[in-house]
């Protein structure tokens, strides 16, 4: 895990963006990379560290993106889109869909599923999902997907992202 500055415990003021992101920087979350067909015909995808499994009936997820995205208004523009869930060691797959370039997906593995969404092929876990909802909440989107298909790839711990950093899963096993 990177190293982080010590936070000193005790309350932090709300309005303080820097002290929230630090005091939520210790709720783990698993990083998932979203990914669409832009209305160009060529992939488009994004890291998102805000991904959530809402309802088993009818199956639903949910992620969380910035308004001010550059890559929001592409995968907007796509009715279905692919959620790909990343192992333990891929974190250089999470930074290749956190940088600003045009081709994200250039030298990464990826396949074309059955609804038409580019998915990785070395992701722990694909979903294949038609948009449900999307809510403006705060200076974020809520979306909402139905999951269409899903496929467990590889029993492999997730990558978990924690006070700005990976944790290092590699010895946990899979149960």
């Amino acid at each position: 895990m990177t190293e982080t500055s010590p936070i000193a415990s005790g309350r932090v003021a709300i309005d303080d963006a820097a002290a929230y992101r630090r005091v939520l920087g210790h709720v783990p979350t698993s990083v998932a990379v979203v990914t669409a067909t832009g209305r160009s015909g060529r992939p488009v995808g994004m890291t998102v560290g805000s991904f959530t499994s809402v309802s088993l009936d009818p199956p639903l997820i949910a992620f969380f993106v910035d308004q001010a995205s550059s890559t929001w208004p592409h995968l907007y523009a796509a009715d279905h889109f692919g959620v790909s869930i990343l192992g333990h060691a891929q974190s250089e797959l999470c930074r290749a869909f956190s940088r600003r370039s045009q081709d994200r997906f250039e030298g990464v593995d990826w396949h074309m599923s059955g609804l038409g969404v580019p998915l990785l092929s070395d992701a722990i876990v694909t979903l294949e999902c038609t948009r449900a909802k999307i809510d403006l909440i705060g200076d974020h989107y809520q979306v909402v997907g139905r999951v269409e298909a899903m496929e467990l790839r590889a029993p492999n711990p997730p990558l978990i992202f924690l006070q700005g950093g990976f944790v290092d899963m590699a010895d946990r096993s899979a149960s």
